[in-house]
């Protein structure tokens, strides 16, 4: 580098800096959840801690934070987090600090503690106030008082004294009678529950209301009358008397009448007046009525309508011989559209009139409008038909495309679905094939687009790329030969069964006799013996040492009832199944994931009695669907939101989500579990018959199946928004999705979920917390 010499060196040498280290815009910009630790009276902070975060702009390098003494921090990149329980002082001042190109860039913030303050005194009790009111009839506005009485706040209503009579005529409620009706107010204000008001203290009379004048009857009057010429004839000249009760008016001369006439000329007049008066009938003068006014006209006579003649005797057409025969029959000359046939024993022909001549049926079509008879022809060729609406007799065609094919009268829409209205018809659509009617006695036969297929007795629902076609069948099946591993029904006919393993002595269609039924000769299986008493076992190795009897049908004695379950000669069944335990569990049911026990009943699904409690402990729930996308926490509170279906009086199912907001009056209650709905165990309210609803598979594929408690003890989850909860309160749901808080009201709503048995304090509004409770949502 060469030395400075010259003015240009010692001028570059005294200017500012060309390349500058600091940009405009570089900053740090800091932010945090909450600028405040909330500090309670018992020293506790809320939140626990707060998160503050660093972001540089235009500024590149690493963030390094630093506090005020007496706080510390815990930082992880650009987030420093202050601790309650470490921070020591009032107020913490946060920094944060980046340097680049030897400038540092600073952000402060600043972090304090909010105090609750002292709890005040308790301030004295509010005024209960109310009015009291007197009533009184008089022809002038009376100057006595009602005198002094008590008003109790609870019933706003005067108390003492008793009955409905006050002093000096006047009266608690509004009397009978017709003169004018006054009141008199007194203002009630008290700490207690009553006050006594002197009768000072009654504000002066004020007319409340009085009788009006009767108002008038009034009606419009017409009359009427025909005449021959369209001179108006001359109005009545009596005074005539109309009676309001009865809408009649005596006294018309001078031939008008109330009536519309019938006869009596082509030409209608009209006049009227009106009747007003205050009392029953209303005389009205001849002046009275109104210039006689023509208001209709009889028209001229018009051209007949078409006729169809038919006359014998001709072995020829002739037009002089259609035209006569029209007159004979009585229809003068022809008109357009008239049909002729004139026959003999061998020989007919058919002409219609149109525009002065006779033409042959379907040889002319003149105009717009086709009427009946009017066009005849062996065919109709076009290249583009339009909307036809036709009686057709038999159809030959070649390539028939339609949306939609439905006929009979149970299928007027063209919606896919069965009947309602018992008609039967048939559906052709897309979705598929519907013929007769499910819902009324008789066949019906059903094949959807989707593969499913339905008729009495059978229905075979497709499969899935996991699992195979189901096909049930109930009923009697006859056939020479069935082949398969496993054959159910109530009747099996046929010249041979083949299967896996069929051992017998004789097996002999609707028979099957021999020693011995079982499915295998030693270990697990289930045995059928007729030589002892024990008619049914079932054995199985369930890791009791070996293979155990589970279940027994029949008895070591003598047999107490053909359809009794047990092993003893104590069970008794009064139905299809019973069983019977001195001191332990008569029937046990455990589900590892299903359902224990199914129930279904033409009365009663289940049926409890004894002298004992009737269930217990009980908790009651309903079925319900969620949308597959859905998340839910076991004890949170569900809504509905709209009906999926209704399958009998019992059952129904909705559609269900968490609640979010206060006070949900549609809350049904708490969710249990969910599960895939399956075809094989499907709710109640989505079967018909025992079997799933038209349109399952749709279901399926949208919804999970939800179980939720409506109903007895349980748990529930809460938050603290409304505060802490006590046991008895009740709870209903809050702003927080699916949790439940305190209720204002100590009253049962309708937006109730549960009752709290026990206590529970929160921290903050959204802690969540689950507590025992009685569900009562039904």
């Amino acid at each position: 580098m060469s030395a400075i010499v010259g003015e240009r060196d010692r001028l570059l040498q005294a200017t500012a800096e060309r390349f500058s280290t600091v940009a405009d815009g570089k900053a740090i910009l800091m932010s945090a959840s909450t600028p405040v630790f909330r500090v309670n009276s018992a020293g506790e902070g809320a939140p626990g801690s707060i998160a503050i975060t660093a972001k540089p702009v235009n500024v590149t390098g690493d963030i390094v934070f630093s506090v005020s003494s007496g706080t510390a921090l815990r930082v992880n990149g650009n987030v420093a987090t202050v601790d309650f329980s470490s921070m020591t002082t009032d107020t913490a001042l946060v920094q944060a600090r980046i340097r680049e190109f030897g400038v540092d860039y600073l952000a402060n913030y600043m972090v304090s503690k909010v105090f609750d303050g002292a709890a005040g005194e308790t301030g004295l009790a509010g005024l209960n106030t109310g009015q009291a009111f007197a009533y009184k009839r008089a022809a002038a506005a009376p100057g006595d008082s009602p005198g002094d009485v008590i008003f109790t706040f609870n019933t706003a209503a005067i108390t003492t004294p008793a009955g409905n009579d006050l002093a000096n005529g006047w009266s608690k409620n509004i009397p009978a009678g017709t003169a004018p009706l006054y009141v008199r107010v007194a203002a009630a204000s008290s700490r207690n529950a009553t006050d006594s008001i002197a009768a000072n203290e009654w504000a002066a009379a004020v007319q409340l209301a009085r009788d009006g004048v009767d108002g008038l009857n009034v009606i419009s009057v017409p009359i009427y009358q025909r005449g021959a010429t369209n001179i108006a004839p001359p109005l009545p000249t009596a005074v005539c008397t109309f009676t309001f009760a009865t809408g009649k008016l005596a006294g018309l001369n001078n031939g008008w009448s109330t009536q519309v006439p019938s006869a009596g000329g082509a030409y209608l007049f009209m006049s009227g007046a009106t009747a007003a008066s205050r009392s029953a009938t209303d005389d009205i003068a001849p002046g009275e009525w109104a210039a006689a006014a023509r208001l209709a006209a009889d028209g001229a006579p018009g051209q007949r309508g078409t006729v169809t003649v038919t006359a014998p005797g001709y072995s020829a057409w002739s037009d002089a011989s259609a035209v006569y025969e029209l007159g004979r029959a009585g229809y003068g000359a022809p008109v357009n559209r008239d049909v002729v046939t004139l026959y003999d024993a061998t020989h007919a022909v058919t002409k219609f009139y149109i525009d002065g001549a006779w033409m042959v049926l379907g040889t002319v079509l003149n105009g717009s409008l086709l009427v009946d008879g009017t066009v005849a022809a062996k065919a109709i060729v076009g290249d583009t038909l339009g909307a036809i609406r036709a009686n057709l007799g038999s159809v030959v065609a070649g390539d028939l495309y339609g949306t939609t094919l439905h006929g009979g009268p149970g299928y007027p829409t063209n919606s896919y679905d069965w009947p309602s209205n018992g008609g039967m018809g048939f559906h052709l659509s897309e979705k598929g094939l519907l013929i007769g009617n499910r819902n009324a006695p008789g066949g019906f036969f059903q094949l959807s687009s989707t593969g499913y297929f339905e008729m009495p007795g059978l229905t075979v629902t497709p499969g899935t790329s996991t699992a195979p076609p189901i096909a049930r069948f109930s009923g009697e099946l006859v056939a020479a030969t069935i082949k398969g591993g496993a054959i159910s029904g109530t009747a099996i006919t046929g010249g041979a069964i083949s299967g896996t393993t069929v051992n017998g002595a004789v097996i002999n269609g609707t028979t099957i006799t021999g020693g011995i039924l079982q499915t295998s000769a030693t270990g697990a299986g289930v045995q059928i013996n007729r030589s002892g008493n024990q008619n049914m076992e079932f054995f199985a190795d369930v890791g009791l040492g070996g293979v155990t009897k589970l279940v027994q049908i029949g008895f070591a004695g003598a047999l107490t009832s053909a359809a009794s379950f047990g092993t003893s000669n104590a069970a008794y069944s009064g139905g299809g199944l019973g069983a019977y335990s001195g001191t332990g569990c008569a029937i046990s049911a455990v589900s590892a994931s299903g359902v224990g026990v199914l129930g279904y009943g033409g009365s009663y699904a289940f049926y409890a009695s004894g002298p004992g409690a009737n269930y217990g402990p009980f908790t009651g729930a309903h079925d319900g669907l969620i949308f597959k996308n859905e998340s839910f926490s076991q004890g949170d509170i569900i809504v509905d939101v709209s009906i999926i279906n209704k399958a009998e009086i019992s059952s129904a199912i909705a559609h269900n989500t968490l609640s979010a907001s206060p006070n949900q009056k549609n809350c049904v209650g708490v969710f249990v579990l969910r599960r895939e709905l399956t075809e094989k165990e499907v709710p109640a309210a989505l079967q018909v018959n025992r079997e799933p609803l038209p349109g399952y598979e749709e279901i399926m594929n949208t919804y999970d199946r939800v179980v939720f408690n409506a109903l007895g003890e349980g748990q529930v989850n809460v938050c603290g928004e409304n505060g802490d909860i006590e046991a008895g309160d009740y709870i209903t749901t809050s702003s927080v999705p699916g949790k439940g808080m305190k209720q204002e009201s100590y009253i049962l709503h309708n937006y109730t979920v549960a009752k709290a048995r026990e206590s529970v304090t929160f921290k903050s509004s959204d802690e969540i917390k689950q507590i025992a409770c009685i569900y009562v949502c039904g």
